[in-house]
């Protein structure tokens, strides 16, 4: 009898519990996604069940997003979820213009573009707010110049062509003409397509007087033939073949056999500010009335054994990785 009355508790439970999907934009094995979920599911309320969908855009053609939209929607319309969490650029783009009518608060997070003029066109029943991921293009640029020799120092950052790309890349152009004067600095903010590009790129750093190569995002290379290539496969290559010291702008770039440092984004921390939106919502507060905020400020972090290869030595306020 106990028995049957707790599971009947169990299920009423159950019965109660908000419905919460999560589209993601990647896939779940995609080092940041892995980061931000962790974060998520660390941060939000124990009286939601966390579902998720990937889109996987950094693998798939960019002809078959749209499609990949039209599932999420799909398994949206079947779970009748209460609150939506779009992870990145990607899910935000293709999946509000298919949601904004919807009666449900959605939260986003790691959006590089700025999404206002978005949420103007689809501006409906759907309450939403999120988070924004800028990629700290002035701090690495101050912090790496203090740890270099004296002189005016070119940097080479290194995007791939995807839609995070380059809308973390327009960003930093607008950073980079407000501190080329002042920090007498020269950037060469590059968007790539294909491996051999990469790799020329790289290869070609010294001799093109590139002091520092700050990798951005490499996720959506691909071949001669248009396939995707792995992105650790990009990573460690660059690492044996660089003849320039490589740092980074998110912390899964940055350890042994990948980059020295850098003053990183972490998906965690974007994953714990969504899911804290999530709770508010949960708890009675409109999406709306909740601003869009920007994530936390990064973390600086080195690798001991990438510094030695180079011979450099982080700033003091610089951590060492675990």
């Amino acid at each position: 009898m106990r028995a049957l009355v707790f599971y009947l508790l169990l299920l009423a439970g159950s019965a109660q519990a908000e419905k919460i999907l999560l589209i993601e934009s990647y896939h779940a094995e995609y080092p940041w996604d892995v980061s931000y979920i962790k974060g998520i599911k660390d941060t939000l309320s124990s009286s939601a069940q966390l579902h998720s969908f990937q889109m996987d855009t950094k693998r798939i053609p960019v002809e078959q997003f749209e499609a990949k939209a039209n599932e999420a929607f799909e398994y949206y319309k079947e779970l009748k979820p209460s609150v939506v969490i779009l992870g990145d650029d990607n899910a935000l783009k293709y999946m509000l213009p298919k949601l904004y009518q919807e009666p449900i608060s959605i939260v986003f997070l790691g959006i590089n573009s700025n999404p206002r003029a978005l949420l103007r066109k689809y501006k409906g029943q759907a309450q939403v707010t999120g988070v924004l991921e800028l990629p700290l293009f002035v701090k690495n640029i101050r912090d790496l110049s203090q740890m270099l020799p004296k002189k005016k120092h070119k940097f080479r950052v290194m995007f791939d062509s995807g839609v995070t790309s380059k809308e973390a890349a327009k960003h930093i152009k607008k950073q980079y003409e407000l501190i080329e004067r002042n920090l007498k600095v020269e950037a060469d903010i590059l968007l790539i397509s294909t491996k051999e590009e990469w790799q020329r790129k790289i290869s070609s750093a010294q001799d093109d007087g590139v002091s520092v190569i700050i990798i951005g995002l490499y996720q959506t290379l691909v071949d001669k033939s248009g396939n995707s290539v792995p992105a650790s496969e990009i990573l460690a290559w660059t690492n044996k073949n660089s003849k320039t010291p490589l740092f980074a702008f998110w912390d899964f770039a940055v350890g042994e056999g990948k980059t020295s440092g850098g003053v990183v984004l972490f998906g965690e921390s974007q994953g714990k500010q969504a899911a804290g939106l999530v709770n508010e919502i949960l708890a009675g507060t409109d999406a709306n009335s909740l601003p869009i905020g920007i994530g936390e400020q990064g973390r600086a972090i080195y690798s001991e054994k990438e510094m030695q290869r180079w011979g450099l030595t982080p700033p003091s306020h610089w951590n060492v990785m675990n």
